[in-house]
Parts: structure tokens; sequence; C-alpha cells
């Protein structure tokens, strides 16, 4: 006779391995289908098209029992995860107060710093964003705090300064793009100043130039002027030119008969 945990095995053996078609709440049909394993709140299962994962709001109540992902048994497990991470929690906390007893003992405490604290140590040397300094902050705090082997709050702080990376990282790429803009406006503004120091040299000996000019065709006082007649030019216009007129032909002559004249009779004597 076989005993009870060897049937219990065998036939949650045949509940899990036995192919057939499930039919899910929204009409999916599911064909040839075998449960895989199960999560949280969901049933991993492989069927003729693939394999897929259905949450437990899609499975009908007969899966729902089957599977033990029940509505009732999905909201137990959440509240033994969240219990659990609540446990963890406090008991982080305590483990962080004891140190933290441990050091005022000692005579030593961490100096954390805030994102304010940063941006006012500073402010002297450069002007800092809100993000930077709460990065350096959580930085400097997390090393304090490994310093004063405070590895609950270290790993805290650890946890502060990854989450602003990302958002770190954006702002670093902003501020590199804002400088390569700066440095090009830069070299323009280099160019434009080296033209107009150019042009104002070209000024200067045009300037000059204008000025030697007007000294050497400036008359002096031993010059003697001779004014000469102005001459007006006179104005001749162009002869016009009439063409003749052009008489009209006169009209063709009649065709002359050139028919001979009968001679006169010869005259006798």
């Amino acid at each position: 006779m076989k005993s009870p945990t060897i049937l219990g095995c065998f036939l949650f053996s045949a509940l899990f391995c036995s192919a057939e078609d499930f039919v899910l709440t929204d009409g999916t049909v599911l064909q040839d289908a075998k449960m895989l394993r199960k999560d949280v709140d969901s049933a991993i299962i492989r069927h003729s098209a693939g394999v897929v994962r259905v949450k437990f709001d899609r499975l009908t109540p007969d899966l729902q029992q089957r599977f033990d992902l029940t509505p009732q048994a999905v909201r137990e497990y959440y509240d033994k995860l969240e219990k659990a991470r609540r446990d963890l929690a406090a008991a982080e906390d305590r483990k962080a107060a004891a140190q933290r007893s441990a050091l005022q003992a000692s005579g030593l405490s961490p100096r954390y710093l805030t994102g304010s604290d940063v941006s006012a140590l500073m402010s002297s040397w450069e002007t800092l964003s809100a993000l930077c300094a709460e990065y350096l902050a959580a930085d400097w705090n997390r090393k304090e705090a490994a310093r004063c082997n405070l590895t609950v709050e270290a790993k805290r702080f650890d946890e502060e300064a990854q989450r602003l990376v990302p958002r770190m990282e954006n702002e670093r790429l902003a501020i590199q793009n804002e400088k390569a803009r700066a440095a090009s406006l830069e070299a323009k503004l280099r160019t434009a100043e080296n033209d107009l120091k150019i042009a104002r040299e070209q000024i200067s000996s045009l300037q000059k130039d204008i000025n030697r000019l007007s000294e050497s065709s400036s008359p002096s006082s031993n010059t003697v002027i001779i004014s000469r007649p102005t001459y007006v030019p006179v104005y001749k216009p162009t002869p016009i030119i009439i063409p003749p007129a052009v008489r009209p032909l006169p009209p063709p002559r009649p065709p002359v008969n050139h028919t001979p004249r009968p001679l006169p009779p010869p005259i006798r004597r």
C-alpha cells in the first residue's frame, strides 16, 4: 500500500503534468496546456503556441483553486511579503540604532551633510545644481557611515546615491553640451575680434594715406595759382536727315499695236 505522501506527490504531478485545454475569463483558449510553475500572482503555462504568463484574475475560479491562485491566497501572500519587508526594515533600524548607541558611547558620531550644506560649501568655487548637491551629500554620507561602521545607514545612502545616478548622467550630458556650445561661441568671438582688428588696421592705413595726399595737394604760401578759363562744351545736335519722298510709279501704258500700215500706191509720173 502506498503511503499518503507518495500518493499526494503522484496526484500533484498528475494534476500539473496532464495536458488539457485551459479557457480563460476573457475567452482565450490555451490548447494542450500545462502549468510549468506559478509566481506570486500569476501562472506560467506552456501550450501549443508557446509559453505564456497568465495573471490570477484571468484564470477561472476552477483553475484558481487548482493552482492555489485565488484572490485570497494572492492577498495573503502579498501581506506576508509586506510584513517581511516591515520586519526587515525594523530589524535594520534596530541594528542602526545599536550601532549609533555604540558610537555615542565611544565618543564618535558621523558627520552627515545635506544638499544645502554642500551648496553652501561649494558656493565660493562653483555654482552647483540642487541635484548635484544632493548626490554629493549622499555620497559623502555613505563614506562617513562606512567610516563609522554604520552598515545599514551606509547601504541606505548608497541606494540614494545610485537612484540619483541616471539623473546626474543626464545633467552631465547637458552641461557637456553647454560647454561645447560655449567653446564654439568663444571661437567665433575670437575670429570676429581678429577680423575687427584687421579692419581697424586697414582703416588706419587708409586714413594715413588720405592725410598724406591731403598734405601733398594743399597749396603753400609761395605757390602761384594760375587760373585757367573754363570751357563750356557746346551742344551740337545731331542733324536730322529727311529722306526724299518716294513718288509712286505711273500706271502701265496700254500695249501699242505694231501692225504695219499699208504702203501708199506708187506715184506715177
